[in-house]
């Protein structure tokens, strides 16, 4: 071969690596499409998650409108799964922050809010040795881009405030109905109902969620006579995101929603900021 033939060979090689390192970049940092807006990825309201490899029990400490404090336990069962984020301690060690995003099921936690009813506990952000959890996919029961969280209404509903109902699927496979109050956000620790999920279908736009017993707050459809997957949920992804405009004085983020059909109702579930701060 030539010298000029080889040359030209090199500098053909270059460009398809440096083509592809841009690839690799623009892939990094890719944006999705919600409605007719590009989001990057970074903004999703997306989690990490790990499965326990054995049963982890974790100190959590509770105040008291009076000043003093209570330690309090949660023990995590093996092969729970949690939302959660590694960081490092020091240039060696790392632990694992858990239920950052309140994912986990009050099945998990009760027990912060049994032992001493009358100190609240802080659930949030429980940290754990990494040694203990796997790193596994997103669990399917999981709506979308979000946090499990869904709240009763349509579009109005988001930029009125009028929700009174949360349905949280939660990290670890329950399906709870909280009472929620729109203008403080805030929702009962301890769900009105709850169900484990035992099976999730997924045919497109449609999950399909399997329990053992009925639920008082969603319609399900009546499908065996027995066993663990006697009753069903149908929750839809309408595919019609909605946008609320955020306040930049105050550093607010516009978020992103979708529209869920649970059973026969709407409801809405936070799905991504439109900038970040």
């Amino acid at each position: 071969m030539k010298i000029s033939a080889k040359l030209g060979l090199i500098i053909v090689t270059l460009m398809v690596g440096v083509v592809g390192l841009g690839t690799q970049a623009s892939a990094k940092s890719a944006t999705v499409k919600i409605g007719k807006s590009q989001v990057p990825r970074d903004y999703l309201y997306t989690s990490t998650f790990y499965r326990s490899t054995k049963a982890v029990t974790v100190k959590v400490t509770a105040n008291h409108p009076d000043g003093t404090f209570a330690s309090k336990t949660v023990k995590i069962p093996k092969n729970t799964v949690v939302s959660g984020q590694k960081y490092h301690i020091t240039s060696k060690k790392q632990a694992l922050s858990i239920n950052h995003d309140n994912e986990l099921s009050y099945h998990v936690l009760k027990t912060a809010f049994t032992q001493h009813p009358s100190y609240v506990p802080s659930v949030r952000d429980l940290t754990v040795s990494p040694a203990a959890f796997k790193q596994v996919k997103r669990p399917v029961y999981l709506p979308t881009w979000s946090h499990g969280d869904l709240y009763l209404g349509g579009k109005s509903a988001i930029g009125k405030l009028t929700s009174k109902r949360q349905v949280q699927v939660t990290s670890d496979g329950y399906l709870e109905i909280h009472k929620y109050v729109a203008t403080t956000g805030t929702a009962t620790p301890k769900p009105l109902q709850s169900a484990k999920i035992n099976r999730t279908q997924v045919k497109g736009a449609t999950r399909y969620l399997y329990f053992s017993h009925k639920i008082k707050g969603v319609t399900l459809k009546h499908v065996a006579k027995r066993g663990q997957t006697q009753y069903r949920l149908t929750m839809k992804n309408l595919h019609q995101p909605q946008h609320r405009a955020g306040f930049s004085d105050d550093d607010m983020p516009g978020v992103y929603y979708s529209l869920y059909k649970l059973g026969s109702q709407t409801y809405f579930t936070p799905i991504a900021d439109d900038t970040a701060y």
